[in-house]
């Protein structure tokens, strides 16, 4: 909140009060403004992320990276950071026996299971783009638990809340 010089006289507290009271009705938009501007420090991290565990083999997965408002109140908002990609779950948490070695900080979000056919070391084969192709799995690549992480990091948090909130 700006800071007033206020001396002891009724027009002085008069407008401070009146000060209060605009501050006051900007806070919800404030409070919106603030939400999304993180929404959207969420998703360009997310796509770095993307970018960053080489996850990239058709651009669907870094261009579907997207947010949308959720509920608004008195006083706060929220945006949900989402993707309607359908596999990024698997390059999230990862997959088969490689995914069961390099496993997904905490599988518990999802209930995540691995290699849950049981294919072991022999791996499955599947059919992409006209041939068919072997693997053992993938490893979890957690491009949105390491954004969520990284969204709790205090310097963002502040940085945005002084660009939104005003440092005064």
């Amino acid at each position: 909140m700006p800071k007033y010089r206020v001396n002891l006289s009724f027009r002085s507290f008069r407008k401070l009060a009146n000060n209060i009271r605009d501050y006051r009705k900007s806070l919800q938009d404030k409070c919106e403004e603030f939400a999304y501007r993180m929404a959207e420090e969420g998703v360009a991290i997310a796509q770095m992320k993307i970018l960053g565990f080489d996850a990239v083999m058709t651009g669907e997965l870094l261009d579907s990276m997207n947010l949308k408002a959720g509920d608004i109140f008195s006083n706060g908002a929220t945006y949900y950071i989402y993707t309607d990609c359908p596999w990024a779950k698997f390059v999230e948490f990862g997959t088969g026996i490689v995914g069961s070695e390099n496993p997904h900080p905490d599988p518990s979000i999802a209930g995540w299971k691995y290699d849950v056919n049981v294919h072991g070391e022999k791996g499955w084969y599947y059919f992409k783009n006209g041939e068919w192709h072997w693997t053992k799995g993938l490893p979890s690549r957690p491009f949105m638990f390491e954004t969520g992480q990284e969204l709790k990091d205090m310097n963002i948090i502040s940085s945005v809340a002084r660009e939104v909130f005003g440092s005064d």
